[in-house]
């Protein structure tokens, strides 16, 4: 069975994520619709990671929970190729002091 065009991202991800020691959990909320795909733990901390096909938009229900994650302190990027993944995973890399990009 062939892989969405999400599930390609997703997958790249998972396996930069996996090379560079992160997990990488699938985030599911029943109750709560808009919630991100991912957390990442990683050492410098657990983020929250929405996977789009590329050039994929959000729905105003994630906009919406992503700025309330926002508001209460998480950290939430959005990946929607393998570049942004990897802008994502060197962001991780990145020790807390000399972080260069922030969340979209």
């Amino acid at each position: 069975m062939a892989r969405t065009p999400e599930g390609v991202v997703e997958e790249y991800l998972l396996t930069q994520c996996r090379a560079n020691g992160f997990l990488c959990l699938k985030f599911v909320s029943p109750a709560r619709g808009g919630v991100p795909d991912r957390i990442v733990v990683a050492p410098r901390g657990t983020v929250f990671v929405e996977v789009k096909r590329p050039g994929g938009q959000l729905r105003k229900l994630q906009r919406l929970t992503h700025a309330k994650l926002r508001h209460h302190g998480a950290e939430v990027h959005v990946v929607d190729d393998k570049p942004s993944v990897d802008l994502f995973i060197a962001h991780l890399l990145q020790s807390p002091s000399d972080q260069r990009i922030t969340a979209p």
